[in-house]
C-alpha cells in the first residue's frame, strides 16, 4: 500500500508519528495478525497519546494485516472506557477508509460519542449513516438517539425517534422505558414517565429492572421522598446491611398524582420481596451519595462492607461519592488516601501536597475494596472540590499536579469548580475567573460555563435592585435593557438573554456560538437566569411567567430556583400574597421550599413592617426542617429593626446566631449594629446543606415562640 493512501489520517507532526511507527521494526511482529494489532492499539489508549491507537491500526493495515470488525469495535470500547469520545468518530471514518464499509455497532458507538460530547446537531444525520451503508438501525440505535435527545432536553426530537422506532418494527418495551427514565433526570421528575417505567417492571429482565429501579430511586432521593425511597429499596437484597435504619429526613411533600404513584410503588415492592434483585454498582453509588449528604460515616462503612462481601467492584462514580463523603465528615486526609490508593504506583504522589497542611492517614484504616478503578478526571474533580473548599486555589493546584502525574487531563467540570469558587468565595468577576482558567489551560465551552457567565454578568444589576429590610427606600427607576427573545433560534442556548450582555459579548459569544453549532438547548439554569432577569430586573411578571410556561411546555420541570425567581419578582413589587402563592404552588408540586424562598418572604414583610407575618414564615421554615442561614437571620433581625424593636432584634440575633456560626463569647454586650457587623464578617460564606435535626428543630421552634410572645 502506498503511503499516500494513509496520509488522510494525519498531517504535519502527526504524520511524522505515523512514519516513525511504520519504521519501528520491533512492532512489525505485532502486525502479524489482527489480535496482536488490536492489543497494541488498546494499549496505546492508556498512554498520554491515545490517538496513536488509530496510527497502530493504520500501520497494521499498511503491512497487510486484515482488520476485522471486532478489532475496531474492541478499540471503540476501550476508547469509551477511557472517555476519549472525540476519537471514536475518527475511528469510524478510519474503518470506512481501510475496510470500505462501517458496521452498525461502530456507528452506534459514534452516536454515543456525539451524545457524550454534546454534539446533538449531528444526531439528525445518524439514521442517514445507516442508510448510506446499507445497514438497518437496531433497537440499540434508537435507544441511543432517544437518550441523547432527552439529555438535550428536546422532547420533540425524542418523540420523533420513538415514532421512527415504531415504524421500523421495534415496539416500546421495558428496555425503552429504562432508557427514558434513565435520561429523564435532565428534565426533572415526571410522574407519568415514572409510572410507565414502574409498570414496565413486570416484563423486564434483571438488568433492565435494576436500571429502572435505580432511576426511580434517584428521583425519589432528589425529591427527598422517604416513603418511596424505602419502598423502592425493598426491591433489592442488601444482605446484612439494614437500609431501613438510614435517616431519610422529614415526611415528603406530595405532588399532584403522587398518591397513586406512591401506592403503585408500595404494591410493586410487596410483589418483589420474594425475589429481590441484587444491587449493582450504580445502586450502591446512589445510596452512598445520599449517605454522604447526611454525613453518616458509620452507615457508609457498613455499605462498603456489604459491597465487598457481595463482590461488587467499585467504579469511578462510586469512588467519587466516597471522596465526597470523607470531605463532608471532616476527614480530608482520608479522601486524599482514597485517591492515593486509586493512583497506586504513581511516584511522588505525596509531594503534590507539599504546600498543603495535610496529615495523611494510614490506608489500612480505610475499608477500601481490593479492586479499584483507574484514575479518572471525575475522581480528581471530587478531590478538587473538597480541596478548593478547604485550601482555595492552592488546593486545586495540588490536584492539577496530581492529574499531570497520573496523565489525566482536566475537563469542563474542573473549570466549573474553579470559576464557581473564584466568583462565589473570592468575589471575583467572571472575566477574572475566566482569565485564571485560561492560565491553567482550562477553556471548555460548556453550557454550565455559559450559565455562570450570564449570572455573573447580571450580578451587579441584581445587586443594584436588591431589597433589604434594613432600608425601606425605593431604588428609583429600573434599568432599561434591550429586548430579549422568547422563541426561535435566537433563544438557544442562552434562553434569549444574550442581547442584554453588552459588556461581556466578546467573551460570551464564542461559548454561545459553539453551543448553538452543536444544537445544545437551554437548560434549567439558563431558564432560571432568564426568569429572574424578567421578574427582578425588568419587573415584568407577565414576561417572567411566559418564560416559565415555555420551560414547562418543553418538558422541563421547574425547581426551587425557578419558583424563587418568581417569588422575588412579586416580593419586589410588594405582592407578597402572590409570592406566598408561588411557594405554595411549588410545595404542591413536591418541591420543598428552601431557605432562599423563606428569606424572600421575610425581607418582603420586613419592608412592609409586618412582624407577625415574618415570624410566621420563620416558624414555617423551622417546622419544615430548613436550617436558617446568614441571610435568613439577617432578614428576621431586620424585621424588628424596621418596627423599632431594637432590643428584641438584638435578642433575636443572639438566639439565632448559633444556627449559622459559633457565637463569640465577647459579643454579649455590644450593640445590634456591632453584632450585625461581626456576624457578616465571621460567617465564612458556606451555607450548610444539612437539614435541621429533630433536636435542633425543637430548640428553634421554642425560641421562635418565645420571640413571638415577647
Amino acid at each position: 500500500m502506498k503511503s499516500s493512501h494513509i496520509r488522510f489520517a494525519a498531517s504535519g507532526p502527526l504524520w511524522k508519528e505515523i512514519t516513525n511507527l511504520l519504521a519501528d521494526h520491533d512492532l512489525h511482529r505485532s502486525f502479524s495478525d489482527s489480535r496482536k494489532a488490536s492489543r497494541v492499539a488498546q494499549q496505546m489508549i492508556s498512554t498520554p497519546h491515545p490517538h496513536r491507537a488509530l496510527f497502530v491500526l493504520i500501520a497494521a493495515h499498511h503491512y497487510g494485516c486484515h482488520l476485522g470488525r471486532e478489532v475496531y469495535e474492541a478499540v471503540a470500547w476501550r476508547l469509551a472506557e477511557a472517555r476519549e469520545w472525540k476519537l471514536i468518530p475518527a475511528l469510524a471514518r478510519l474503518q470506512k477508509r481501510l475496510s470500505g464499509r462501517q458496521t452498525a455497532r461502530l456507528l452506534d458507538w459514534c452516536i454515543r460519542a456525539l451524545v457524550e460530547m454534546s454534539q446533538f446537531a449531528r444526531l439528525d444525520r445518524a439514521l442517514k449513516w445507516f442508510e448510506e451503508e446499507g445497514l438497518l438501525p437496531t433497537r440499540r440505535t434508537y435507544h441511543l438517539l432517544l437518550s441523547g435527545h432527552l439529555r438535550n432536553r428536546n422532547i420533540v426530537k425524542a418523540m420523533d425517534v420513538i415514532q421512527r422506532m415504531l415504524k421500523a418494527g421495534f415496539g416500546i418495551d421495558a428496555r425503552t422505558h429504562a432508557t427514558i427514565i434513565s435520561a429523564y433526570r435532565a428534565l426533572g421528575p415526571d410522574v407519568v414517565v415514572q409510572t410507565c417505567a414502574l409498570n414496565a417492571l413486570e416484563d423486564a429482565d434483571g438488568n433492565t429492572s435494576t436500571r429502572i429501579l435505580n432511576a426511580l430511586l434517584q428521583f425519589s432521593m432528589d425529591t427527598r421522598d422517604t416513603e418511596n425511597v424505602l419502598s423502592l429499596i425493598r426491591h433489592f437484597d442488601f444482605g446484612t446491611f439494614d437500609v431501613s435504619q438510614l435517616s431519610f429526613g422529614v415526611r415528603p411533600l406530595r405532588r399532584e398524582k403522587d398518591v397513586t404513584f406512591s401506592d403503585l410503588i408500595r404494591s410493586s415492592s410487596r410483589g418483589h420481596t420474594s425475589h429481590p434483585l441484587l444491587p449493582n454498582i450504580a445502586t450502591y453509588t446512589i445510596l452512598l451519595h445520599y449517605i454522604a449528604s447526611q454525613g453518616d460515616l458509620v452507615s457508609a462503612h457498613g455499605l462498603l462492607g456489604q459491597m465487598k462481601h457481595s463482590g461488587v467492584t467499585p467504579n469511578s462514580h462510586f469512588i467519587t461519592a466516597l471522596i465526597r463523603l470523607y470531605f463532608i465528615v471532616g476527614r480530608p486526609s482520608a479522601a486524599v488516601n482514597v485517591v492515593s490508593a486509586v493512583c497506586a504506583g504513581v511516584e511522588d504522589f505525596r509531594t503534590g501536597f507539599r504546600n498543603i497542611p495535610l496529615a495523611f492517614e494510614s490506608q489500612e484504616e480505610l475499608p477500601l475494596p481490593h479492586a479499584l478503578p483507574k484514575p479518572t478526571v471525575e475522581i480528581f474533580n471530587a478531590l478538587a472540590a473538597g480541596m478548593l473548599h478547604l485550601y482555595g486555589v492552592d488546593g486545586l493546584q495540588a490536584c492539577l499536579r496530581l492529574m499531570h502525574l497520573c496523565e489525566v487531563n482536566p475537563d469542563c467540570h474542573t473549570q466549573a469548580l474553579l470559576e464557581s469558587y473564584l466568583i462565589n468565595a473570592e468575589g471575583s468577576i467572571m472575566t477574572d475567573a475566566a482569565r485564571v482558567s485560561k492560565e491553567l489551560s482550562l477553556n471548555a465551552l460548556s453550557l454550565s460555563r455559559l450559565s455562570r457567565s450570564l449570572a455573573s454578568s447580571l450580578r451587579h444589576h441584581f445587586h443594584n435592585v436588591k431589597r433589604s429590610g434594613w432600608n425601606n427606600n425605593d431604588f428609583g427607576k429600573r434599568i432599561l435593557f434591550p429586548p430579549t427573545s422568547t422563541v426561535g433560534k435566537s433563544f438557544e442556548p442562552d434562553a434569549g438573554i444574550n442581547p442584554v450582555i453588552r459588556h461581556q459579548k466578546a467573551r460570551i459569544r464564542p461559548i454561545i456560538r459553539s453551543l448553538a453549532d452543536r444544537g445544545v438547548l437551554a437548560d434549567h439554569r439558563t431558564f432560571a437566569v432568564r426568569i429572574r432577569y424578567e421578574a427582578v430586573l425588568k419587573g415584568d411578571m407577565r414576561a417572567a411567567k411566559s418564560i416559565f410556561q415555555l420551560m414547562l411546555s418543553r418538558g422541563l420541570h421547574a425547581n426551587e430556583y425557578h419558583y424563587a425567581a418568581l417569588m422575588e419578582g412579586y416580593a419586589a413589587t410588594g405582592e407578597l400574597a402572590a409570592a406566598e402563592a408561588v411557594m405554595n404552588a411549588a410545595e404542591r408540586r413536591g418541591i420543598r421550599s428552601n431557605c432562599v424562598m423563606h428569606t424572600i418572604l421575610i425581607v418582603g414583610y420586613a419592608r412592609q413592617k409586618n412582624l407577625q407575618r415574618a415570624m410566621r414564615v420563620l416558624r414555617h421554615m423551622i417546622a419544615t426542617g430548613v436550617r436558617p442561614d446568614l441571610p435568613a437571620v439577617d432578614a428576621i433581625t431586620s424585621v424588628f429593626f424596621a418596627v423599632g424593636g431594637y432590643r428584641l432584634g438584638r435578642q433575636t440575633l443572639l438566639r439565632l446566631w448559633p444556627s449559622v456560626a459559633p457565637l463569640p463569647s465577647d459579643l454579649g454586650r455590644v450593640s445590634l449594629k456591632t453584632l450585625m457587623y461581626h456576624l457578616r464578617n465571621v460567617y465564612d460564606g458556606q451555607i450548610s446543606s444539612k437539614k435541621l435535626s429533630q433536636r435542633e428543630r425543637r430548640e428553634l421552634i421554642g425560641k421562635s415562640k418565645e420571640l413571638s410572645t415577647t
